[in-house]
């Protein structure tokens, strides 16, 4: 037994865990640090310029061929395209699991296989990886007209900027170098720079190397030349790191003070607290081994694991100090209470590690991110296994004293607890009714629980979509935008905006901020940075007036933050008549322009009889349909409502035949999630009884434990329902976290009692004494772990991104309602079926 080897060799044990506490030091020093796991998405995009062609030219010699032949690559799913004058984009989308690179080999042969048009240089095709992705975005501005600046920065600056560490590339938007797009900045003629990093370079140094480049750059150009960030990785990984790291350190804090509260001693306090930086630590080790990054994904899944990892040595140590405070020698008291254990927590370790086992196998946008999440929490879960089996045999058996004793009598909490359970025993019919009653109770507070898909901090970034009416040249769309830009420099002067970025035309193909796609000459994207502490949600309605005027349309829109945008409503309308496309869609936007919750609804559909030659200026496809979209952004805390109002509204109006409806967005998102949360929850359940029929060699036993699942679902609707924070992705995995953690206290209780049984004890007896003596490591258990977590339901920012306060709140509701439970009900439950030996009559109460 390796416990039994530990204690032989107790000094090389010690040495064994300094050095993996210095090796997981080391580990951390060099992890990769990024914003987002890396995940390879399944998207193909093939863009191209075509100078000087009208739209149906572009459509007819660029888009359609590539719609043809991107269709023969194997497991495709979606083809959409965006067609405009002088620019394609087409947009392939694969199911996930789809092996990215031979379909990006297919595709590219196909496209290679077509003759270009007279005047287009080549297709450029590019797969969404995250190498893709810009992790930074400069826009340079000066007097100088645009091909002297262009010359200039591409002479004196990116030369500098690609040769920092790490720098993938450096360069200017394809637009942009064609000549086909107008970028302003704050008003004045721009060009922009995308940066991306190498795969395994540290994106923290590559933006501290690239910003330290341009002040050096700066000598060596003319005065006059800005520079301005318009997005930066580097400080939100930063920033997001440092507040999930100060979260797990002052969760550990209160963790380890909890265990001194239940056990008002020192050493075993130290002892049992040591599980939380070696486990930690030993996660990381094996992170580093894995080639795994620091993300905010890797990052939260830390923070969670540290309210775990003490739970197998608290029920490790306690049972260790009980055995020593009865009066047996400390070596042969470690050995022997944690051989009474180890059966159980190795079970309840296991089956926490189960429950994340289908969150690597669901598939989809969530399968792939939270895969990294489900490894951490494995990694640090076996090394605090490994530790609460080893370590903390030993350490107790230095440091815990022979001549402690416990007190005489119960304890507070044992003598608060037995009549309880005393009572419950002898009431089994009252106390399983009063159980379920309040469970059926809980379930109608999902009404009044907000549904979204993720919840997020205030952004500080916006898009404004001016539209000037079709045909409008650019110079009348150039007009309109000095007129917007008047207003974004006045309120630039009041410092509600910081900086603002306007594009007209085609931006490129690529993937990422900023990377959009081709745009007509009669509508400006305008990017607005906002200033220090404004409100993104507020200044909303004040562009909406401000930038408002004649000829023209203003749409404002909450920017993406470089995850799942959980603001953005799309509806697509797909059909072969544009003028019913079109008529279509701007009933819906009539209807839906009043409904509450929802602002800035709007299609770009024109009818055909208001557009010059009856043609629209750019033209959407989706598989081999024309498409219409019709967008606004949710204002609403509950996105379900929103959806709910949305659904009814297009069903009122009905749609006719020939077009058909496809939710996406926000909507859509939702939808899937709760499909595979689901699913993830049920392989789950499954898997955790799997391992405790295994483990326990019995169906009615791990049954048993099951049953105190449904116990943890009261607390956590119960706290999402007092805190009104929304029932969505992160609550979701709060919930399948629940259905690992509730079950080990149930575990803990039932794999002694099953030992005293063994011993000659009665049902009843051995319920009565499983109880009392394992109440006080499950309440330690639970308490600790929902401490942990308190500052990240309490006082975590946006900054941590999806593992954040309401995956918080549902733990900490669902572990205390269900400890308290557990504590009683599973007791009740085990006496039902397990009728071996007739209960103890108990004065003055009668059974059932």
């Amino acid at each position: 037994m390796i416990t039994s080897l530990a204690l032989r060799a107790r000094i090389p044990v010690i040495v064994a865990l300094i050095a993996l506490m210095a090796a997981g030091v080391y580990a951390l020093t060099n992890l990769r640090v990024q914003l987002f796991p890396d995940v390879d998405f399944p998207l193909i995009s093939v863009s191209t310029l075509y100078p000087g062609a009208d739209v149906d030219t572009v459509l007819a010699d660029v888009t359609l061929p590539l719609e043809q032949a991107l269709a023969q690559v194997p497991n495709s799913v979606t083809i959409s395209s965006i067609t405009s004058p002088n620019f394609s984009l087409v947009i392939q989308e694969f199911d996930f699991g789809t092996d990215m690179r031979e379909a990006e080999r297919s595709a590219r042969e196909l496209v290679d296989a077509l003759t270009l048009p007279d005047g287009v240089p080549s297709f450029q095709l590019a797969r969404a990886n995250p190498e893709e992705f810009p992790i930074m975005q400069l826009s340079v501005f000066s007097d100088l007209d645009f091909d002297a600046l262009h010359a200039l920065i591409s002479a004196e600056v990116l030369p500098g900027v690609r040769a920092v560490e790490g720098v993938l590339r450096a360069d200017v938007p394809l637009g942009t170098q064609a000549g086909v797009t107008v970028t302003r900045t704050n008003g004045r003629p721009s060009l922009s720079i995308n940066v991306l990093k190498e795969a395994d370079a540290n994106t923290i140094d590559v933006s501290d190397g690239v910003l330290a480049e341009i002040e050096a750059a700066k000598g060596r150009l003319p005065a006059g030349v800005e520079f301005v960030t318009l997005m930066d990785q580097g400080p939100e990984i930063r920033t997001s790191i440092n507040t999930l790291t100060r979260e797990v350190v002052l969760g550990a804090i209160l963790a380890v003070m909890v265990i001194f509260a239940f056990l008002l001693s020192v050493r075993p306090t130290v002892v049992t607290s040591i599980s939380i930086p070696a486990s930690v630590l030993g996660g990381l080790l094996i992170m580093s081994w894995q080639d795994m990054s620091l993300n905010i994904i890797t990052i939260g899944a830390l923070a969670i694991a540290v309210g775990r990892v003490v739970d197998d040595s608290i029920v490790v140590m306690e049972n260790i100090y009980r055995h020593i405070q009865a009066g047996e020698a400390r070596i042969p008291a470690a050995l022997a209470a944690t051989r009474e254990v180890t059966a159980a927590i190795t079970t309840s370790t296991l089956t926490t590690i189960a429950v994340f086992g289908p969150l690597g196998f669901i598939g989809g946008i969530i399968g792939a991110f939270f895969l990294p999440f489900a490894l951490v929490v494995t990694y640090s879960l076996l090394a605090s296994l490994v530790i609460a089996l080893t370590v903390v045999p030993v350490l107790g058996s230095f440091l815990i004293r022979a001549n402690e004793r416990a007190p005489e009598g119960d304890t507070v909490l044992q003598r608060i607890y037995t009549p309880i359970l005393r009572w419950s025993l002898a009431h089994r019919v009252w106390t399983l009714l009063g159980a379920a009653g309040v469970f059926v109770g809980s379930l109608g507070l999902l009404a009044g629980i907000p549904v979204a898909f993720i919840t997020g901090g205030e952004q500080n970034i916006l898009v404004v979509e001016m539209t000037a009416p079709p045909g409008t040249p650019i110079e009348g769309t150039l007009a309109q935008l000095d007129e917007v830009e008047a207003a974004l420099a006045a309120l630039k002067d009041e410092g509600t905006v910081d900086i603002y970025r306007s594009q007209i035309g085609a931006t490129g193909g690529g993937f990422g901020p900023g990377q959009g796609g081709p745009g007509s000459v009669d509508a400006a994207r305008i990017l607005v940075i906002l200033g220090e502490g404004v409100g993104a949600l507020e200044t909303i309605d004040v562009l909406r007036g401000d930038l408002a005027g004649e000829g023209r349309t203003i749409a404002v829109s909450l920017a993406g933050g470089g995850g799942p945008d959980g603001s953005r409503m799309e509806l697509v309308l797909a059909g072969e008549d544009y003028a019913e496309l079109a008529a279509t869609a701007l009933r819906i936007v009539e209807a839906l322009g009043g409904l509450e919750g929802l602002i800035d609804v709007r299609t770009a559909a024109v009818p055909p009889e208001a557009l010059p030659g009856g043609r629209p200026a750019q033209i959407s496809r989706i598989n081999g349909r024309q498409a219409v979209t019709v967008t606004g952004t949710i204002t609403a805390q509950n996105t379900q409502g929103v959806s709910r109002a949305v659904d009814a509204e297009v069903e009122r109006l009905g749609l006719p035949d020939g077009v058909q409806l496809e939710t996406s967005g926000v909507f859509a998102d939702i939808e899937e999630l709760f499909s595979q949360m689901i699913r993830a929850m049920v392989i789950g359940i499954v898997l955790v009884y799997a391992v405790m029929m295994v483990s326990q060699r019995s169906l009615i036993t791990p049954f048993v434990i099951i049953l105190s699942l449904p116990l943890a679902s009261i607390g956590a609707l119960g706290a999402l329902f007092i805190t009104q924070r929304s029932l969505g992705l992160s609550s979701l995995l709060g919930l399948l976290m629940l259905v690992g953690l509730v079950v080990t206290n149930a575990i803990v209780l039932i794999a002694f009692v099953e030992q005293l049984r063994k011993r000659g004890l009665s049902v009843y007896d051995a319920l009565m004494e499983g109880g009392r003596t394992r109440l006080r490591p499950i309440l330690m258990t639970a308490f600790t772990t929902s401490f942990a977590l308190l500052p990240l339901a309490v006082f975590i920012s946006e900054s941590a991104g999806v593992v954040g306060a309401e995956l918080a709140t549902v733990v900490i509701g669902g572990l205390m309602t269900s400890t308290m439970l557990t504590l009683v009900v599973i007791p009740v439950i085990y006496s039902l079926l397990r009728r071996e030996r007739k209960p103890k009559a108990v004065a003055g109460a009668s059974d059932e």
